[in-house]
């Protein structure tokens, strides 16, 4: 069976992102959440996790729970649309690619159609979600790429700042190495989110006045504090 590879795995750690330092939390629909995602289990009294732990976790519940779903559709992917597709499923749920559009259209081969199709789960609560709509951009455009070097950037409306600080981070972590610009890295990204938090506040308080919703300020945060916490 395919697995999810490193490139779809970043996807979706960038997603989901490291909130509140891997203590558990509610999500936007009030279900009890923890690390990147994982819900399985999760209460309010959940010990907190590291950030490895969490990686484990995550990795451990896209290979289980959610990869086979995706395998079990019967249909040949490539690597670039398996990872989309677990992604989407991690998400949303194994019914996303039940019979639904998204599912209807993989069993017949209609891969562009599927792949529009993603484009429609950006709602919680019957709200659209700005977070969910660049959710499913850019697993539309990691399903229709060629490859991983042409998919969308999961860090595309960072700073080019913010973009080489987590790239160079997640690399020497990812090897283990260079402890002390590790350090560095964390120290330039933490100061980073502050400098977000504090003009996203409301302008009675010393923010800005357009909130985390402009230009990507959430997701910059979250990305950057699941690197500092």
């Amino acid at each position: 069976m395919m697995r999810t590879s490193e490139a779809g795995v970043s996807l979706i750690k960038e997603f989901e992102g490291f909130p509140f330092g891997g203590r558990p939390y509610q999500d936007m629909v009030r279900v009890w959440t923890i690390g990147y995602g994982h819900t399985e289990g999760v209460g309010p009294h959940s010990p907190r996790l590291t950030i490895e732990q969490a990686s484990d976790l995550l990795l451990d519940d896209l290979n289980r729970k959610y990869a086979p779903h995706v395998a079990q559709l019967g249909v040949e992917l490539e690597q670039n649309q398996f990872d989309a597709l677990v992604s989407f499923v991690y998400n949303c749920g194994p019914g996303a690619i039940g019979d639904t559009r998204v599912g209807r259209s993989l069993r017949a081969r209609q891969y562009d159609a599927a792949a529009d199709a993603l484009l429609a789960w950006n709602k919680a609560g019957r709200q659209v979600v700005p977070g969910l709509v660049r959710r499913r951009q850019a697993e539309r455009a990691l399903f229709l790429s060629a490859d991983h070097e042409d998919q969308a950037d999961p860090l595309e409306g960072y700073t080019e700042n913010e973009k080489a600080w987590i790239r160079e981070y997640d690399r020497l972590r990812r090897k283990d190495e260079n402890l002390e610009r590790r350090k560095a890295l964390r120290a330039m990204m933490r100061a980073q989110r502050k400098r977000i938090w504090h003009v996203a506040r409301p302008q009675e308080k010393g923010g800005d006045g357009q909130g985390w919703d402009h230009a990507h300020r959430r997701e910059r945060y979250r990305s950057l504090l699941a690197r500092t916490s």
